[in-house]
């Protein structure tokens, strides 16, 4: 039985960084925010350099922080969000700091990333990721421009470059998918470079808008039992925010069999299938898991739902 912890409520942002940013072109889910920031909390060390990709508001970022990493460096592809994090969640003071830089992560080397930093980040280091991850048709992503959360058809389209990154820079990964975008998919391809997940925080959500205004890819993918969404009787559908905090290994996936604390694919999605038979969002069916699934750490986050949701 995994070793099973819950948190109630908010642990890492405050008050303020549950503050709507005034642009709707800057992606602001609280719920998605906090349970990035617990996965970077559970890979860094104090004193670290943590380089966040695809860093949004700038609010995970100045948390993990104040969770203790040393500096802090945040990059994403969209000019408001980093004026928004610069205005908002910067800081430069002894042993703590916060940057961000305008920067696509899909497209620079990861030599060339680290450039973006006004300095150079301490080590050891961390790459953390909260990005797109809402599974689109090619037609709905070409007739819509939802940047901060359209990720293809598997919802995994930057996991690639993420994982590459973190690979190039032997560095331990923190990285945050949903439920619905592939998991089985994301926990091989984390394999297959090398790393290994430790602990796993789940965060019931409901779905966004419009995400259930276009569920096609999200329908096919659970028929083809590839995504797990939390269905209860008259309640809208929901899913599970996925954190993985992964631990770099060194090497490409073992040719020899799994060791009995290495969470699979297959591993994954039995969680996910187990958590999704619960009637409440503490998950209580996770407290007796039964035999076979995975023996490591997992997080479950209860969340109060947030008076605002801007998925742009």
């Amino acid at each position: 039985m995994p070793h099973l912890t819950r948190v109630s409520g908010y642990t890492h942002l405050g008050v303020a960084d549950l503050v709507p940013p005034s642009s709707e072109g800057i992606f602001f889910e609280p719920a998605d925010t906090e349970t990035g920031a617990w996965v970077g909390h559970d890979l860094l060390t104090p004193g670290c350099g943590l380089l966040d990709l695809g860093s949004g508001s700038g609010a995970a970022a100045a948390a993990m922080s104040r969770s203790g990493a040393g500096h802090v460096h945040g990059i994403d592809a969209s000019a408001d969000s980093v004026a928004w994090a610069d205005k908002h969640h910067a800081a430069d003071r002894t042993g703590a700091r916060v940057t961000f830089a305008r920067a696509d992560f899909s497209l620079l080397d990861s030599l060339r990333l680290l450039a973006t930093a006004p300095r150079p980040l301490p080590r050891p280091l961390v790459v953390t990721s909260n990005p797109p991850y809402v599974p689109m048709t090619e037609e709905v992503e070409a007739a819509e421009d939802k940047r901060s959360i359209s990720a293809g058809a598997d919802g995994l389209r930057w996991a690639p470059a993420i994982i590459a990154h973190a690979r190039a820079l032997r560095c331990d990964l923190g990285l945050t998918i949903g439920s619905y975008s592939s998991p089985a998919t994301a926990v091989e391809m984390l394999r297959d470079a090398g790393f290994r997940i430790r602990t796993v925080t789940l965060c019931p959500l409901d779905l966004g808008d419009f995400t259930v205004r276009h569920m096609e890819r999200t329908a096919t993918l659970e028929e083809r039992g590839e995504a797990v969404l939390w269905r209860r009787e008259d309640e809208p559908p929901a899913y599970f925010i996925t954190g993985l905090a992964c631990r770099w290994t060194g090497s490409g996936r073992a040719r020899t069999p799994e060791t009995p604390d290495e969470l699979t694919g297959e591993g994954l999605m039995d969680l996910l299938r187990t958590a999704a038979r619960s009637s409440t969002p503490r998950l209580e069916t996770l407290d007796d898991t039964g035999a076979g699934l995975w023996p490591g750490a997992v997080r479950v986050v209860d969340l109060p739902t947030a008076d605002h949701r801007n998925h742009w």
